[in-house]
């Protein structure tokens, strides 16, 4: 009984099909193409790390070029708890576009460690893709650590205490740990000052409670602000004026402090954006920035 009516949707659709049939001649002439790849599921880490996982894994978009490309190493955010590396992958695609790698990783969240655990997780990224270089055509002096929020929190953690062996274990311990350069949206730069008073999500990650005046002393060991010297790589903070959940004056804070110490830094406001991964990078001039300063930052000597 329906034949009659797909018999018309389809001389319609051909009849439509007709009236638009076109030639057309499109002049790719000096185009720089710029096709990415992906490897999912490299072990980096092989360490006994706990009862609930043994193996921590990336995902490694790299630009389909024959020149070692620099390499990006992103940490989701989600308050510290484990969330799947890949659910924001296709943010992550310009960037391989635009001649960088980017390896998403894994790392233990709350539940399973604490910290600094989940900061020597993304030092031991960094050193497994340096240690591995060749093998995926990536440059091993030109790595940058970026992440969102506690992903923020971690990346500028482990990009401002570089070789401290007070954050280095024993993954791959003689490699360096030190990055070219870190990116953070808006970072969770001051534990303790947002967040439920109480037990909250940054209490869990550090296994004390950050709102304790007795634990100052260990929650400014977590603090970025504590570990900046003159030494310290180039630094890009983006935060939205609308965010809810981490302050705005905490990324204008901790921009103070790197200008304090002579840190090459840079701090990008966006006005009308909350606490949001896709909010922020679907804004171009947000995406331009992190590709202007990675360029800089990676590929300009």
């Amino acid at each position: 009984m329906f034949k009659p009516v797909i018999c018309g949707i389809a001389l319609a659709c051909l009849m439509i099909g007709g009236a638009q049939a076109d030639a057309i001649t499109v002049d790719a002439t000096g185009v720089a193409f710029s096709g990415v790849e992906l490897y999912s599921d490299i072990q980096y880490s092989t360490s006994a790390l706990g009862l609930m996982r043994n193996e921590l894994y990336l995902d490694l978009i790299r630009p389909t070029s024959a020149e070692p490309a620099p390499v990006i190493v992103f940490v989701t955010g989600s308050g510290w708890r484990a969330v799947e590396r890949e659910r924001l992958l296709p943010q992550l695609v310009r960037f391989g576009e635009a001649g960088f790698a980017v390896a998403s990783i894994d790392y233990r969240g709350i539940g399973e460690a604490k910290f600094p655990e989940p900061q020597m997780d993304v030092k031991a990224a960094v050193r497994y893709l340096r240690q591995n270089a060749a093998l995926y055509n990536l440059d091993p002096d030109k790595i940058a650590v970026f992440g969102p929020s506690a992903g923020g929190h971690l990346s500028l953690m482990a990009g401002l205490t570089g070789n401290d062996p007070a954050f280095v274990d024993d993954r791959l311990p003689d490699v360096s740990s030190e990055v070219a350069a870190i990116a953070a949206f808006y970072p969770a730069a001051y534990l303790g000052e947002s967040g439920q008073a109480g037990y909250d999500l940054a209490s869990m990650h550090m296994g004390l409670s950050v709102h304790d005046k007795a634990n100052a002393e260990a929650v400014a060991n977590a603090t970025p602000a504590s570990h900046i010297t003159a030494d310290s790589p180039p630094v890009l903070l983006i935060h939205g004026t609308e965010d809810k959940v981490v302050p705005i004056d905490q990324s204008q804070r901790l921009y103070d402090a790197l200008n304090a110490q002579g840190v090459d830094a840079t701090f990008v406001t966006v006005t009308g954006v909350g606490h949001d991964f896709e909010q922020m990078t679907s804004v171009p001039e947000v995406t331009d920035a992190l590709i202007d300063f990675f360029t800089r930052t990676l590929k300009n000597d």
